[in-house]
This record gives structure tokens, C-alpha cells and sequence, in this order.
């Protein structure tokens, strides 16, 4: 953790003292223990697993993790919030991973990140997240992905990523997503300060934190920057379900 005044790093633990290598593609789940663990999930990689004596406690309601150097040198840092988990989930259900959906978008985005699959028991230690779903660069400037998306939390095209690729820096955000009769459903984005490329997500939440109905929606991107340029692009997307 670190403190937020002084961006110091705080209460700092060792995860391999005596070295480990972590290969490309490969995963690997800390824990204080790892029979607890393996007893409440299900894993492909029980060998994945790394014991650590003392791991600093991650508060439920929000929180900071970072890992860094063992200079103090930060590799990634995330401030995280309850109420980015998935909203239908039950009240009384516990342990639910908070996942990243694309480990190459940037990691405080708020989008790029859903609870775990039911399907999976809500978490997958030492393997690849349910929620996994790399966007890639579109040569469109904005883009979506999937066009069909079943919210229903199975781990399966769960959300859709709207993409986009600007030729310059500076443009200034808005994605808002109606019906197919023009009614408001979502404030997905307001007037956020883009990039040159990113990517948004839906869960297929609507602004009453309500599940939207099955049917086609229309995904609204406007951009502008200080000089007065502006663009708008209509795009669509279904929403489907089991009826």
C-alpha cells in the first residue's frame, strides 16, 4: 500500500524471498494460506500458488495494492472500490474476485474491471481471470466488441468494450448508451480526457443499477477538443440473454 498524501509505499512485503521467475503468460495467486484457498476455489494451476508469511490487509469497502521493486520502485498500482463490483450480484455471497478484464488498458480504469464468473466459483487463483477479454487496436476510431453481449455473469462476453483509436491527444470523452427507442439507458463516460487509444466497458448496468432488457442498444461516443473540433459516432450492440 502507500500513503495517498505522501505517495510513499507502506507496509512493505517481500512476495519471493528467496527468488522465484514468473514466466509470460503464466499466473500465479499470493496468500497466507494456500490450503484455504484451494478448499474454497477451484484452480488449473494448483502449482501456482506462492505462500506468503504476512500479506497487508486489503479492505473490502476500497483499497490500494501495489507491487513494486524491491527499491520501492512502482511496476503497477490500483486504488480499488466495492461498487465495482457487479450490481445484481446476491448480498449474502462472499469472496467474489474483483477481475481485470485487459491487463494492456490502463489499470485505475474503472471499466476495465468486473466481478468474477459464477461459473468459475467468483475467482480463479494462479490462471487466467473469467472476465479476460483483450481488445486489441481497431483501425476504426471507435470500435465494438462483441456486437452480442449476455450480462449474465458466466464468464462468456459478459460486457462490451468500446475501443478507440484518435490521431492526436487532447480530445475530451462523452459515451452515453439509448435504447432502440432513443430512451437514456446509460451514462457510461462524461467528460473524461482521452488518450490517443483506450477502451471503455458495459456491464449491461443501467443508470437505476438495474440489468437492461434484451434487445439492440445504441452506443453514442461524442469527442471534442479546446479548439472547438468535435465528432459523433452512432454504434450498436445487442444485449441477449436466456429467455
Amino acid at each position: 500500500s502507500k500513503d495517498t498524501i505522501t505517495n510513499q509505499l507502506l507496509d512493505l512485503k517481500t512476495i519471493a524471498p528467496e527468488g522465484y521467475l514468473l514466466f509470460p503468460g503464466k499466473y500465479n495467486l499470493l496468500t497466507e494460506n494456500v490450503e484455504a484457498v484451494k478448499s474454497q476455489y477451484f484452480t488449473t494451476n494448483p502449482l501456482g500458488f506462492l505462500q506468503m508469511d504476512n500479506i497487508p490487509t486489503m479492505n473490502i469497502d476500497e483499497g490500494s495494492v501495489v507491487i513494486s521493486t524491491s527499491q520501492a520502485k512502482i511496476i503497477d498500482d490500483l486504488h480499488y472500490y466495492s461498487g465495482w463490483q457487479f450490481p445484481l450480484l446476491p448480498t449474502a455471497i462472499k469472496g467474489v474476485s474483483l477481475e481485470r478484464i485487459d491487463f494492456n488498458r490502463e489499470t485505475q480504469n474503472r471499466t476495465n474491471w468486473h466481478s468474477a464468473s459464477q461459473n468459475v466459483g467468483f475467482g480463479t487463483p494462479a490462471y487466467k481471470n473469467s472476465q479476460y477479454n483483450e481488445t486489441g487496436i481497431s483501425s476504426d476510431a471507435i470500435s465494438i466488441s462483441p456486437e452480442v453481449f449476455s450480462p449474465d455473469n458466466d464468464g462468456y462476453e459478459d460486457v462490451i468494450n468500446i475501443s478507440y483509436t484518435l490521431d492526436s491527444p487532447g480530445f475530451v470523452g462523452t459515451i452515453t448508451i439509448f435504447d432502440d427507442k432513443g430512451r437514456l439507458i446509460k451514462n457510461l463516460v462524461k467528460n473524461e480526457l482521452w488518450g490517443i487509444s483506450g477502451t471503455y466497458s458495459w456491464d449491461g448496468i443501467n443508470n437505476n443499477n438495474e440489468k437492461a432488457r434484451i434487445g439492440i442498444y445504441i452506443v453514442l461516443v461524442e469527442i471534442y477538443d479546446t479548439s472547438g473540433t468535435t465528432h459523433q459516432y452512432k454504434k450498436t450492440c445487442v444485449l441477449g440473454g436466456k429467455i
